[in-house]
């Protein structure tokens, strides 16, 4: 009962914030300006929203019959983590016109991880540790790949922009500048989680190296690597633009592989769960 309290709150939060920056962004068309900054009651009511939609996650999450990382209840995990990391960027950037599509995301995942049914079976053996260890997982997932698609936005950008293309989609997303901070905080975040992933990985698995873990060990780490001197090209070099793009892919490409092929060995090629 809670947790449909919680998210419905959520809910009715992120519907009041779509809605004034709707007419927000309306009113600043017609009146031929850009906002510097987000309108301190949008920021509020997010905040807000926030708090219930996290309350309503752990509480899906952590259910009676143990955790349950079924479908929606990643996808109401990754919704929240897309809506902080924006509302912590649009604190000093021009970013608060991504909510009007991030604020719907997160009603529609709130809704369904709260009133459909979840196909996951929890394991009620799964200890604490290894809980924060898949979750920190599912984090650092979802912001690599939030980044991965960010990246290919802003070069469009980039692209768009050098040959003089103002459509009119172009000119209602922030600034290109804007785009790459988030860009970059998102990677930060994401790497943040993956050092976060192994830590744990370490300190609550028997055996990261064992037979069916190897691979997948071995691949986040490289993974790892390949972020972490993506972040220390851009501070010591001022990566950007093309040479960051390929970094970039190739840290997604080596997590996918990780992640999803971790599991086509282990399902598919060796027909274990």
């Amino acid at each position: 009962m809670i947790a449909i309290i919680t998210g419905l709150i959520a809910a009715v939060l992120y519907t009041t914030g779509t809605w004034l920056q709707l007419r927000l962004l309306t009113s600043t068309v017609q009146a031929g300006t850009t906002p510097q900054r987000t309108a301190p009651l949008i920021l509020l009511l997010a905040g807000a929203a926030l708090l219930a939609h996290l309350a309503n996650t752990i509480l899906l999450i952590k259910s009676s019959a143990g955790y349950d990382f079924g479908f929606f209840r990643v996808a109401t995990l990754f919704s929240w983590v897309m809506v902080l990391t924006v509302l912590l960027t649009s604190l000093t950037k021009p970013l608060a016109n991504l909510f009007i599509a991030l604020f719907p995301l997160a009603i529609v995942s709130i809704l369904c991880s709260t009133f459909l049914p979840s196909h996951y079976n929890p394991n009620p053996d799964l200890t604490g540790g290894v809980a924060l260890h898949s979750v920190l997982g599912i984090l650092a997932f979802s912001l690599l790949t939030i980044a991965a698609l960010q990246a290919l936005l802003v070069a469009w950008l980039n692209r768009e922009l050098k040959q003089h293309h103002f459509s009119a989609v172009l000119r209602h997303l922030p600034p290109l500048q804007s785009m790459e901070t988030l860009l970059f905080a998102i990677i930060k975040a994401g790497f943040v989680a993956l050092f976060g992933v192994i830590v744990s990985g370490v300190v609550f698995m028997d055996d990261m190296f064992a037979q069916h873990l190897a691979h997948k060990t071995v691949l986040t780490l490289l993974s790892f690597t390949v972020w972490g001197i993506l972040l220390w090209g851009r501070h010591r070099w001022g990566w950007r633009g093309k040479q960051a793009l390929r970094w970039i892919l190739a840290g997604f490409v080596v997590l996918i592989l990780a992640y999803f092929g971790s599991k086509f060995v282990l399902e598919i090629l060796l027909d274990r769960v």
